[in-house]
């Protein structure tokens, strides 16, 4: 691997997060198309873990600079009703917050308490952490398969065409119970052994077909990717260093060269979040269709053309 190589992965994943368009499929792809990790599908594992930890340090930094904008509470509101909408996913506690479990007929985020989030992103995550656990082995394989990510790629890409055709949703965040939390992790757990099947774009898909409201899909997808990023990187870290004595490439050279990919795609990523999900939240689902069957099929011409 090169410096310029480590710098276009990692502009790549900062671009591809928060698009429901796989950025786990994209780096595989790209790995592949340079012949840098070739089979070793731990290395594989390891890069991805780590530029996903860049992204995930973007989140955070964007979730803390969000917050530290919010306007004084007055009279247990929002002085700002403008900036409450913006932000509202990350206000602070409210006294119904008790009542989110019993969905109050309330469609806005503002208001929930940490301890709520917690519970949601709970629920979410336990999906994904079983599958890690119970199909660890077909989760490595899948960094190095490039047709499993063509084929994936062919089949986000009509699922989101499909969840495009639905009605809006109308279920908010105090209306959301733990089972919406549940399947929605279980549409996650899918893109975790499944490269090619976009987090995101599984997660808002489920959540959409559930009938959540589309701003506050947006904004718990979002919350669900910090959880699945860090189990990323952990997996990753853990596999690198159960086959470091025999694993030529852990090298020197390839921790400085992921390094640099993670720092890119941290930068890369916070610089472009906020367009980015303005851009997933207001557009047609299917313009991303469009991208993902015109990138499978290039993945299976490509594929099919160094196999020959």
């Amino acid at each position: 691997m090169d410096w310029w190589q480590a710098i276009l992965l990692g502009v790549l994943q900062g671009l591809t997060e928060f698009l429901p368009v796989s950025s786990s499929g994209h780096l595989v792809l790209g790995q592949q198309f340079f012949r840098l990790t070739r089979e070793e599908s731990g290395a594989a594992l390891f890069f991805d873990g780590m530029v996903h930890l860049g992204t995930t340090l973007a989140v955070i930094c964007y979730f803390w600079r969000e917050r530290s904008k919010r306007p004084p509470v007055k009279n247990g509101k929002q002085a700002d009703s403008a900036y409450s909408d913006q932000s509202a996913a990350w206000s602070e506690p409210s006294a119904n917050v008790q009542k989110a479990c019993v969905c109050a007929a309330e469609h806005t985020d503002a208001g929930l308490s940490w301890g709520w989030w917690l519970w949601l992103l709970g629920w979410a995550s336990l999906p994904a952490a079983l599958a890690v656990l119970l199909l660890n082995r077909a989760i490595r394989d899948s960094f190095v398969n490039v047709p499993l990510v063509a084929s994936n790629f062919l089949i986000l890409g009509g699922l989101l065409w499909a969840t495009d055709c639905l009605s809006p949703g109308t279920t908010g965040a105090r209306e959301m119970c733990w089972y919406h939390a549940l399947l929605i992790g279980v549409g996650q757990a899918f893109s975790a052994v499944l490269r090619g099947l976009s987090r995101s774009g599984m997660t808002l898909s489920v959540a959409l077909l559930l009938g959540l409201e589309r701003t506050w899909a947006v904004r718990f997808s979002f919350a669900m990717s910090i959880v699945a990023n860090l189990g990323l990187a952990l997996l990753g870290a853990v596999h690198a260093w159960w086959e470091r004595p025999s694993a030529h490439w852990f090298s020197t050279a390839f921790l400085g060269w992921t390094l640099l990919a993670a720092l890119t795609s941290a930068l890369v990523g916070y610089a472009t979040m906020r367009p980015l999900l303005q851009l997933v939240r207001q557009a047609r689902l299917r313009w991303f269709s469009y991208y993902l069957w015109a990138m499978g099929l290039v993945a299976w011409i490509g594929y099919a053309w160094r196999s020959a």
